[in-house]
């Protein structure tokens, strides 16, 4: 079977290549690429269709692995490996082998059901010759990228979307309808969930697999949060054991084998929970966690607050090493002048901050850092809800015993807190102002109507569910981690982890006035007690406005560069963005300052890709 090697438009020509010449468990440092086609024959005892593996490229943190009819291109670092290795025994698989040829074996013994047996992060395509079927498959949360475009003749798919422009056929045009619905509903609507910001390239959803089989695209979802089977033990104690043996599982797994280990820290709940976890996980191998905690610089230390006392807690722990990053320069309208910079999609307004962060990583040979995102939809969840779910159900004494803990120990006003999950409540859906600032003419093209979910019994897990989905969502902005940083992995995200918090009752989520009881009791003993019971948290970049300020210039020559005619006044409205960029005084708390002027810079940016919208 030949296989001709794609350009990475991020890392040059690979030459042509013979997919079956791969030796089996090779591990490969770039993104992987391969397309489906079909072939007409004019022998008429054949069927007249032959679908062939006609391509694929190495890349990005990918394997690719070959067992008798079966290929395998994957992103994949699976959670379950004894296991797994355990059920296939008989398969004469040697304990080293890659993750890509458990995948490859798995799929091997059962098929499209193999999905029921994998736990981890991971994205593959498995071409069966023996079929002519193709099937491709996200993990639970959708950790790892997946992209992929067809025409019914032809089915290409890719780790990242930017090498699927290098096919023939594959052009570059812009999806003005699911950049509208981002931009007004943020990754928390379901508006258009498949596709992407490029016309004719789809993203596979999480927790779903794909069959192109005949030209025909079948999915099935494999998982969703709410059908868990988990049963949360009756007795308190034993259900915070299980939630911290879970916890240690979730990071045991991610960290084993990796030369280095990091972690964000800000002194939160979240981060310090995944450092603390990780340091006594490491502990047992005689390893220890750079912690990686941002904080303000020298020169800002005067005017701003930052977690540094609560990030020290950790200073004095045997094998946790804190990094204290503090760059002196950097802000929210970095590399503006580069739209290349910018290719992959809108960054985050503080990106100098996990840039710096990943720089220091690198450095010191870390080979993954631990992520703190998701932990309030699982293990650090806030309950959100639940004092309106005692009022429904007429817990008017645990109520008001926990309103009255809640005065107490956050000053929160009790009526203020119920008007605030009653409004959640009636209008869960409701909007906030849009991050961008598009043109009238464009939202009104692109509008859509938004779903009702109807009337339902308040319930704390309702709120924690829409949670989980909103991130289940985001899988078609994530375009992977470049090979330049090092790989960010997020053990509140494990599927184990969140199926366990979602079943749990309300009243081991809030308790004796404190949210995010949960991850409080769990981890009593390994978090600090001064982070165990905090209720109060600095801003991430507390500098931020003086940040914000100090590039303001640069932010306002690249909107007056704009000129009448500029097509991106299609999308975007200038007017406004210049009329907002040039104020002399912008609030830092404004949405204005904070959000809408960087991402409105950052999407122009990242419509210059596109011909449509050169200057």
């Amino acid at each position: 079977m030949s296989v001709s090697g794609w350009s990475s438009l991020r890392q040059g020509i690979a030459g042509a290549v013979d997919f079956s010449g791969f030796p089996a468990d090779s591990d490969l440092d770039c993104s992987w690429i391969g397309a489906v086609s079909r072939s007409f024959h004019a022998d008429p005892d054949l069927t007249g269709r032959r679908y062939t593996l006609s391509s694929i490229s190495r890349g990005e943190l990918s394997s690719i692995s070959a067992r008798g009819v079966f290929s395998i291109a994957a992103d994949a670092e699976l959670h379950n490996r004894a296991n797994l290795l355990s059920r296939l025994s008989s398969n004469d698989l040697s304990s080293s082998c890659s993750d890509a040829t458990l995948i490859l074996t798995a799929y091997e013994k059962w098929g499209e059901n193999c999905t029921e047996f994998l736990l981890g992060e991971f994205s593959f395509a498995i071409w069966d010759a023996g079929r002519a079927r193709l099937f491709c498959c996200r993990d639970h949360m959708g950790t790892r990228p997946f992209f992929y475009w067809t025409n019914g003749f032809r089915f290409a798919f890719s780790s990242d979307p930017l090498c699927l422009f290098s096919l023939p056929g594959v052009g570059r045009e812009l999806n003005r309808a699911k950049l509208a619905a981002w931009a007004t509903g943020g990754y928390a609507r379901g508006s258009r969930p498949d596709e992407t910001f490029y016309r004719g390239i789809s993203s596979l959803p999480s927790a779903t697999s794909l069959t192109f089989e005949d030209g025909q695209i079948r999915k099935r979802g494999y998982w969703v949060p709410e059908d868990t089977a988990v049963r949360v033990p009756h007795r308190e104690e034993d259900a915070f054991e299980a939630l911290r043996e879970l916890l240690f599982d979730a990071v045991e797994c991610r960290v084993r084998g990796k030369t280095g280990v990091a972690a964000f820290l800000s002194g939160g709940l979240d981060s310090s929970a995944l450092v603390g976890v990780a340091a006594r996980c490491l502990e047992k191998s005689n390893r220890s966690v750079l912690a990686l905690a941002a904080v303000l610089p020298e020169v800002s230390k005067p005017q701003f607050r930052d977690e540094r006392e609560f990030i020290d807690e950790f200073s004095t722990w045997p094998n946790v090493t804190v990094r204290h990053v503090a760059p002196e320069g950097g802000g929210p309208f970095d590399g503006i002048e580069d739209a290349l910079c910018f290719e992959a999609g809108v960054r985050y307004s503080r990106q100098y901050l996990f840039d710096a962060m990943q720089d220091v990583a690198i450095r010191s040979g870390a080979g993954v850092i631990l992520d703190g995102m998701g932990g309030e939809a699982g293990a650090t969840t806030w309950g959100q809800g639940y004092y309106l779910e005692l009022a429904f159900g007429m817990n008017w004494y645990t109520l008001a015993q926990e309103l009255r803990q809640l005065r107490a120990i956050r000053q929160i006003s009790p009526l203020r807190k119920l008007a605030a999950e009653v409004w959640s409540f009636m209008s869960p859906d409701r909007l906030a102002e849009p991050m961008i600032l598009l043109a009238p003419d464009f939202l009104r093209a692109t509008e859509e109507e938004d779903a009702n979910g109807g009337f339902h019994w308040p319930d704390h897990r309702r709120e924690q569910l829409r949670q989980i989905q909103a991130i289940m969502r985001t899988h078609a902005f994530w375009p992977g981690i470049p090979e330049s940083c090092v790989p960010m992995s997020r053990p509140f995200l494990d599927k184990r982890v969140l199926e366990f918090c979602l079943a749990a009752p309300g009243n081991l989520k809030v308790r004796d006035g404190y949210q995010r009881y949960l991850i409080r009791r769990a981890l009593d003993g390994i978090l600090p007690r001064r982070i165990q019971w905090r209720t109060t948290k600095c801003a991430f970049s507390p500098d931020y406005s003086e940040r914000y300020k100090a590039q303001l210039g640069k932010a306002r020559d690249f909107v007056a560069s704009i000129r009448r005619n500029d097509p991106v006044r299609s999308i975007v409205d200038v007017h406004r963005l210049r009329h907002l960029v040039n104020q002399p005084d912008m609030p830092a708390g404004r949405i204005t300052a904070l959000v809408q002027i960087p991402t409105t810079i950052y999407l122009i940016c990242f419509l210059r890709q596109f011909a449509e919208f050169q200057p």
